[in-house]
């Protein structure tokens, strides 16, 4: 089980050099998540020149997509990510959203689907494909975990995020998981949000939720989750003038934590 930070345009400001540098720096992070805009040619080399450091260093790279793309974009994207995947030596990991709508049913529906058609088109064996659980959001029905419950468990070629910053905010219980979806779950991100309800907040010894989050984790982990974990933070909400002091001290966050747990 390793750590991970999720990285995206508000990393960009340093090169991803001396951004892999300051990784190798941490204790505990092994690797990142990122998240670029698929129409910003500028992301796009990001990625590709990242791809390099992240296999010259041998770390994990594991990607949050954006499931508002179509199909066929997003096929386009994926056939992208298993020219990577050859790269590194290893299946990538990718986190995506549900489809969401005004109405709950018809957010099911078109998530299925969607998951459906994406999953018939892409090497599986490359490219491993989660679904997150997500939290309310504005007048749009966000799947929760028990809503995706069954999209995952009706293919086996589709598995789950669980994002315990979102199962925080909409009050749940994080150890409430059913045992057959704690069985699809390939990858966590963590997170907390602050007392004005601003979400995706580094965690720190005196967070809000720190004891819930450390509840999570050990949870998970004493329940034999063994793959990787995401700490999801707003970049510009960590402490720090500069960038490079922010990126530290998120880094010193995953740090903090992780020795919390000895991962």
């Amino acid at each position: 089980m390793n750590s991970l930070m999720s990285i995206n345009y508000k990393f960009m400001e340093l090169s991803p050099k001396e951004l892999i540098d300051l990784v190798l720096e941490s204790k505990y992070c092994k690797g990142v998540e990122l998240c670029i805009d698929n129409d910003s040619p500028i992301e796009e080399k990001y990625l590709d020149d990242l791809i390099h450091e992240i296999k010259r260093n041998n770390l994990i790279l594991q990607i949050h997509g954006d499931s508002r793309l179509s199909i066929e974009d997003q096929v386009k994207y994926m056939k992208v990510l298993e020219n990577y995947s050859d790269i590194l030596g290893y299946p990538i990991n990718i986190t995506l959203h549900s489809i969401f709508d005004e109405d709950k049913e018809k957010s099911i529906i078109l998530t299925t689907n969607y998951f459906n058609e994406l999953l018939d088109k892409i090497d599986n064996n490359k490219l491993i494909i989660c679904l997150e659980n997500l939290n309310d959001d504005g007048p749009m029905d966000r799947l929760e975990k028990e809503l995706i419950e069954p999209i995952i468990l009706n293919d086996d070629r589709l598995y789950m995020t669980y994002d315990i910053g979102h199962e925080i905010a909409d009050w749940g219980n994080v150890t409430d998981v059913d045992g057959y979806l704690l069985s699809e779950i390939r990858n966590i991100h963590i997170h907390t949000y602050s007392e004005e309800g601003i979400d995706h907040q580094p965690i720190y010894r005196d967070s809000l939720h720190w004891n819930e989050v450390l509840k999570g984790l050990l949870f998970l982990i004493n329940s034999n989750y063994k793959y990787n974990i995401v700490y999801e933070y707003d970049l510009l909400e960590c402490k720090g003038e500069t960038i490079k002091e922010k990126v530290k001290d998120y880094l010193n966050s995953i740090d903090l934590v992780s020795e919390r747990y000895g991962k």
